[in-house]
């Protein structure tokens, strides 16, 4: 692997594919949730489904740290800033991720896990749309050195 840093484009690119492919997994673990009446798809495949996401977010969000955060704290004035927020929001997912991934693990009924489920794909979702929005941009991931908008206007 090379130890070359990736250039912002493809860090953007990279991020967006993440994002795809998580919430693909989101829609698989809602999908087993609505199947466990069925008898195809039992409480147990559910909650270990959940937990292996819970260690491809940890992955996403390790990447991101490693790759992203350079490009955006690079990009404009207002990085440094932007960087901090990255990470404060990243501790905060961990720990929601943390106490939604045990709730999905001790959920006793299929309500209960339905339920954190649903909170789960909610919160994450929700995550992904914010951070497409406020870092993943081309504005700001973008390989030229000089920028567009100095003033940000």
């Amino acid at each position: 692997m090379s130890d070359q840093p990736l250039m912002p484009s493809e860090v953007r690119r990279k991020v967006l594919s993440q994002h795809r492919e998580i919430e693909q997994m989101l829609s698989e673990l809602e999908a087993g949730v609505a199947q466990l009446g069925a008898g195809s798809v039992d409480a147990g495949q559910v909650k270990r489904a959940a937990y292996a996401l819970r260690g491809i977010l940890e992955l996403h969000m390790t990447f991101e740290e490693a790759h992203m955060v350079p490009a955006i704290n690079e990009a404009d004035g207002f990085g440094p800033e932007r960087v901090r927020h990255l990470y404060a929001e990243h501790a905060e997912q961990r720990q929601e991720l943390d106490r939604l991934v045990d709730a999905i693990q001790e959920a006793g009924s299929a309500v209960d896990l339905a339920s954190s489920v649903t909170k789960l794909a909610n919160m994450l979702r929700k995550d992904i749309e914010e951070e497409e929005r406020e870092y993943v941009t081309e504005k700001l991931l973008r390989d030229s050195i000089i920028p567009t908008d100095t003033f940000g206007g």
